[in-house]
């Protein structure tokens, strides 16, 4: 068995960037942006084990950054603090009522942690991510750039030819198959950013897998064979979930969608399986989202 090592991948300088990037909007149904293009984005760097205090600028209108030095203490003054380690960072809630949570920018996968008020040095793992703050203005953004994450590797010496096959031990899913499809399909919306709970309907697995210029020609009758097939003998999700005959109808979409975007069995990747999206008359394609983009790692 070839020795496992720390990957090259880790950057000789690790720091951590924080960037304000505007509030959430007043309407929970469709959580926009404003944009803050007429002044210059607050912007804060961190060095390992450096924090930051995020404080609301109530003149500015903006979330700023007050560097504190290492082994400080942060104080009372100011909404959370940011610390930079090596791997991971940590997250402080300073407010005494409310909650705040951190939103994974990657994966599609709605993944997010919660830190209750007053917890201190939370461990958050996300690489990008979008740390949601609520202050006396409303409910700030704060977008967070951290370096590539270090992974094992085998050693480079090692012959891969004595390597043992990959196994793995989630359910293996065929995507080629008419079920995986579906499967992608009941996925979209939450790939595409939506919010958890967002699970198409069967009739809106139809539209989507019968729109565009390559209809698979799905039914009722064949979606529900799928999803039934998916849930009893591929992914098991009713011993998985804890769930029992006599639910919500809906039940086993929800539980489908749950675990295969927690253990990443469907991916971004997955989408280009899905036929491209009808654009009805009169209706303008909606602009394909802007890449997140890495701050240049200042050496």
């Amino acid at each position: 068995m070839p020795r496992a090592t720390i990957s090259a991948r880790i950057s000789t300088v690790w720091s951590l960037t924080l960037q304000f990037s505007g509030w959430w909007a007043e309407d929970p149904a469709r959580p926009t942006v404003r944009s803050t293009a007429r002044q210059r984005p607050e912007r804060c760097e961190i060095a390992e084990d450096g924090s930051a205090v995020i404080r609301y600028d109530a003149d500015r209108d903006v979330l700023t950054f007050v560097p504190v030095d290492g082994g400080g203490e942060p104080g009372e003054e100011g909404a959370a603090v940011v610390t930079a380690r090596r791997g991971h960072w940590c997250l402080t809630n300073l407010h005494a009522e409310d909650s705040c949570f951190v939103e994974n920018m990657e994966g599609g996968g709605g993944e997010f942690i919660k830190v209750p008020p007053r917890r201190r040095d939370t461990p958050i793992p996300f690489e990008l991510a979008r740390l949601v703050l609520a202050v006396p203005r409303g409910a700030g953004l704060v977008n967070i750039f951290g370096p590539e994450p270090p992974y094992l590797a085998t050693a480079a010496n090692a012959d891969s030819a004595a390597l043992p096959a990959r196994v793995t031990n989630w359910p293996r899913l065929d995507e080629r198959a008419l079920y995986f499809r579906v499967l992608v399909a009941l996925c979209e919306p939450q790939l595409r950013g939506g919010p958890p709970g967002a699970v198409p309907t069967v009739g809106e697995v139809i539209e989507r897998l019968n729109g565009g210029c390559r209809p698979v020609g799905m039914t009722r009758a064949a979606v529900n064979h799928h999803i039934e097939y998916l849930a009893n003998e591929k992914l098991r999700v009713a011993e998985w979930a804890g769930l029992t005959e006599g639910k919500r109808s809906y039940w086993k979409r929800e539980a489908i969608v749950a675990l295969v975007l927690r253990a990443g069995l469907v991916g971004e990747r997955h989408l280009r399986l899905l036929p491209p999206r009808r654009v009805t008359a009169g209706q303008r394609p909606a602009p394909p989202p802007a890449p997140v983009r890495r701050p240049p790692l200042r050496r």
